[in-house]
């Protein structure tokens, strides 16, 4: 039989019937290695695997807990201590502290003990104002842990007041003090017209300290001052004051002042009081709500702006007067209401100062050398006012007394040669207001 006339299952084993493998070395020893880990990691209750060693493990863990002694503690007592401002300051003792007889804190030592025995308990006592109890482990200087069962106890002194201040002396405490601090003060009066003086009394015990606010802009740090209050309005007064403990404390009250009227009127010059004539009088007051007039010849009325008739002629003194809901209260008069004389005032357009100095403005009528520059008038003034300025709009010179004029100067220095404006207002003795204004020349001598 030729080869091609055998199958292939016979032709296969003819070939390869003497062949003969020969594995690497260390193969075996490394599919071995393999089916071992396979077998560990799978769970087989013959053989030893992981799941065993886990379960000896858990075992050997519960064993050691169980079986390890229970560990001593010392309580220690912290320390603490009071300054005289009444704040406590805790200091913390270390860890690694040990603690003897003779430490002057209060400590409590367990010993160890047997169950169902009672503890035994050593004590040395201090006085301390705040006490706590903490944990420490008596076999090794590591951080302590806090004992769970809830051995931590504290107790709190109440804290002191404001006015309070604690002391310790011969290293006990003494009871506190209270330092009583009074803050009051009394306005007399409370309320009235503008001005208002008003004076207050400060009633304010153990203080040092003392500032008043008069809610106006002014201030004062006396004891017991006195103030004007010249505006109306409510006015919030308040006392500041330090007391003894080193506290300040602040007492306010307000102050009333009320508006006080202006009465000013005019009426006819041109009529002369003549029987049968009226004569009607114009009221230009302010902030009044009552009036009263006297006409000079016994006869008054209470209208606002009356219509009056006299007997005849003669030389009548007419006032009025003006009140507020809150009694404040102002009037005018006018002496020889219907004299035939007119009043008037006349202001120089010239003058020539003194060159030898200041002369302080006074002058003599009867002087007619002209160094001082001042107003004439042939009535009686009963106000009076006179500014002069340069042409900068700057004050150089203000006077209220009509014997009193400008010499020239300001701030003692003699002014130059040139244009100025003067400004004059005033009332007469009959009631008759004025105000004017013009120039005048400054002429230096040569």
């Amino acid at each position: 039989m030729n080869r091609q006339d055998r199958n292939i299952e016979d032709l296969f084993r003819t070939l390869f019937e003497h062949f003969t493998v020969n594995p690497t070395p260390g193969l075996w020893k490394k599919i071995q290695a393999k089916i071992t880990w396979k077998q560990f990691l799978s769970f087989s209750l013959n053989s030893f695997n992981l799941y065993y060693l886990g379960l000896v493990i858990a075992l050997a863990a519960t064993g050691v807990y169980f079986m390890l002694p229970r560990m001593n503690t010392h309580e220690i007592t912290e320390r603490s201590e009071i300054i005289p401002s009444g704040q406590v300051i805790r200091t913390e003792p270390t860890y690694d502290q040990v603690i003897s007889r003779e430490d002057p804190i209060e400590a409590v030592m367990k010993e160890p003990r047997s169950v169902g025995s009672a503890p035994v308990k050593k004590t040395v006592a201090e006085p301390a104002t705040r006490t706590t109890t903490l944990q420490k482990k008596s076999t090794d200087k590591s951080i302590p842990k806090e004992n769970t069962v809830g051995q931590k106890q504290r107790s709190e002194t109440t804290e002191t007041s404001q006015a309070e201040a604690l002391s310790i002396e011969n290293g006990s405490g003494t009871e506190p003090e209270t330092i009583p601090v009074r803050i009051d003060f009394k306005a007399i009066p409370m309320s009235g017209c503008s001005p208002l003086a008003v004076n207050f009394q400060n009633l304010s015990e153990n203080v040092t300290g003392v500032n008043w606010n008069f809610g106006d802009g002014g201030n004062s740090d006396e004891l017991h001052p006195s103030y004007v209050f010249d505006e109306p309005g409510e006015f919030p007064v308040t006392l500041k004051v330090k007391g003894e403990d080193g506290l300040e404390y602040s007492r306010q009250q307000t102050v009333q002042v009320f508006e006080t009227p202006k009465a000013l009127f005019e009426f006819d010059e041109d009529v002369k009081p003549a029987k049968n004539q009226p004569i009607y009088f114009y009221n230009y007051s302010r902030g009044g709500d009552y009036y009263e007039w006297d006409f000079g010849d016994d006869q008054q009325s209470n209208l606002q702006e009356p219509i009056h008739f006299y007997e005849g002629t003669g030389n009548y003194h007419v006032k009025l007067k003006v009140w507020t809901d809150h009694q404040c209260y102002d009037s005018m008069a006018v002496f020889n209401a219907f004299t035939t004389q007119e009043q008037h005032i006349k202001v120089p357009n010239a003058f020539t100062p003194n060159m030898n100095g200041p002369t302080g403005g006074y002058y003599d009528e009867k002087d007619y050398n002209n160094t001082v520059f001042h107003p004439v008038t042939n009535g009686e003034l009963v106000e009076f006012q006179l500014k002069v300025f340069n042409r900068k709009g700057l004050l150089l010179f203000e006077s209220k007394d009509i014997s009193i004029g400008w010499d020239g100067y300001y701030n003692e220095q003699l002014m130059k040669q040139d244009v100025y404006i003067w400004k004059i207002r005033g009332k007469f003795n009959n009631g008759k207001t004025f105000v004017e204004s013009g120039d005048v020349t400054l002429i230096k001598q040569n």
